[in-house]
C-alpha cells in the first residue's frame, strides 16, 4: 500500500512538470557580449589594481622601516626601541585591518561588485523573464551557474534571443555562429589600383582567416542571483 501511495505521488509530481516546456540560457556568454558588463568588469578591475598599489606602498615602506630599525637597533636606547618595535607592530596591523576592509566578506570589493554587476543582473533577468512568456517556457534553467547541464539541445537555447533583447546590435559573428563555428573560415579580399587614365594596373588577392566562436569565461564573474 505505501509502495502504491508513493508511486501516485510520484506520477502527481511527475506530470505536471512534463506538461510544462523548459529553456536555458548561457549566463556567461550573454554577460560577455553586453559592453556595459565590460565597462563594469574594467571599473573594478582598475579599482582592484589601485588597492592592490595601495597596501602594496605601504608593506614596503613598512618593510623598509624594520630593516633600517634592526640595523640601527644597536644605537638605540630600550626606549627608543620599545616605541619603535609598538608604532613598527600598529602599523602592521593598520595593513591587515587594511586589506580586510578592501576584500573582507563584506569589504569594498564585494560592495563595488554588488553596485556595478547587479543592476546589470538585473536586466538579464528581466530580458530571460520575457523572452521566456513569449516562448511559453515553464523553466529556464542556466547553462553558466553551477548547474550541471550533461547535455543541452541548442533549440531550447535561448541565449542569443535574451542577448539581442538587452543589445539589439550584437549580431555579429560570434552570436551567430557561437554552436558550432567554422574550422577554416576565410574571407578573399580584392584591392583594386588604378592609373590617373582609369586604367586597372594591379589586382591583388589575400586570403586573411577569420576568427569566429564565443569567448567564455568563469573567473570572477558566474552571474549568481
Amino acid at each position: 500500500m505505501n509502495k502504491l501511495f508513493l508511486s501516485l505521488l510520484f506520477f502527481g509530481i511527475i506530470l505536471p512538470i512534463q506538461a510544462q516546456r523548459f529553456g536555458y540560457v548561457d549566463s556567461d556568454y550573454i554577460l560577455e557580449n553586453l559592453p556595459q558588463y565590460q565597462q563594469a568588469q574594467s571599473s573594478l578591475e582598475q579599482q582592484t589594481q589601485h588597492w592592490n598599489q595601495e597596501i602594496l606602498n605601504r608593506q614596503e615602506a613598512l618593510n623598509k622601516r624594520q630593516a633600517d630599525f634592526l640595523n640601527e637597533k644597536v644605537l638605540l636606547t630600550d626606549e627608543q626601541i620599545k616605541n619603535e618595535q609598538a608604532e613598527i607592530d600598529a602599523e602592521q596591523r593598520e595593513i591587515k585591518l587594511l586589506q580586510e576592509k578592501r576584500y573582507g566578506q563584506n569589504g569594498d570589493l564585494i560592495n563595488l561588485r554588488k553596485s556595478l554587476v547587479k543592476p546589470i543582473q538585473d536586466q538579464v533577468w528581466a530580458a530571460v523573464k520575457q523572452v521566456a512568456e513569449k516562448r511559453n517556457y515553464g523553466f529556464i534553467f542556466d547553462k553558466g551557474s553551477n548547474l550541471i547541464m550533461v547535455y543541452t539541445d541548442p533549440k531550447f537555447d535561448i541565449s542569443r534571443e535574451v542577448l539581442l533583447q538587452l543589445n539589439p546590435g550584437a549580431l555579429d559573428n560570434k552570436t551567430n555562429n557561437r554552436s558550432t563555428p567554422p574550422a577554416n573560415n576565410r574571407r578573399t579580399t580584392t584591392n583594386t589600383n588604378t592609373n590617373s587614365r582609369g586604367n586597372t594596373t594591379n589586382t591583388r588577392q589575400s586570403q586573411t582567416p577569420v576568427k569566429q566562436g564565443a569567448t567564455q569565461s568563469r573567473g570572477q564573474n558566474s552571474i549568481k542571483k
